[in-house]
């Protein structure tokens, strides 16, 4: 399924997204740099909703795309800004620098792609309203293994 994104960032370059990952000492996964290539974020025209195994209801649940963060070239600052994310959420020690937010549902939560290198590339999503006492770091949620596995995943919501 292709899903048109609105209000989408500046078309954005290789070099720009490698000179984002060297600011952050960070390697993106492939799946996701291409897809900053091709859209660099926006909202989804339609409510694209996913399924996970809720860590903290213990249950499957579901969310829907609200936005995927935008790189922006400038230092704009701005709420859907990736670099700003990053460095709030980091700072803020609500999630470890190996976490990655790219997108946000309607609830507040994030969409967080792992650099872990045992679990690089998975999509979790975080919950921001609950801390995991072990870490002290937003609770996490497996979404897909993969960048690509969780955008083949989203459904149209029909309703």
């Amino acid at each position: 399924m292709q899903m048109k994104l609105n209000d989408s960032g500046e078309k954005i370059t290789s070099e720009e997204i490698r000179s984002f990952e060297q600011v952050f000492s960070i390697v993106l996964p492939e799946d996701y740099k291409s897809f900053l290539e091709e859209s660099n974020g926006g909202m989804p025209d339609g409510d694209y909703v996913f399924e996970f195994f809720d860590e903290v209801t213990e249950r499957i649940n579901h969310s829907v795309i609200q936005e995927f963060f935008i790189l922006n070239t400038n230092e704009d600052g701005s709420y859907n800004d990736l670099k700003n994310n990053c460095m709030n959420l980091w700072n803020d020690e609500a999630l470890g620098k190996s976490d990655i937010p790219f997108a946000l549902d309607p609830g507040g939560n994030y969409l967080c792609l792992s650099l872990n290198s045992d679990d690089y590339g998975t999509v979790y999503l975080c919950n921001h309203e609950y801390e995991d006492a072990d870490t002290g770091y937003l609770v996490k949620s497996k979404v897909a293994d993969s960048f690509s596995k969780f955008l083949e995943s989203l459904s149209l919501d029909a309703d």
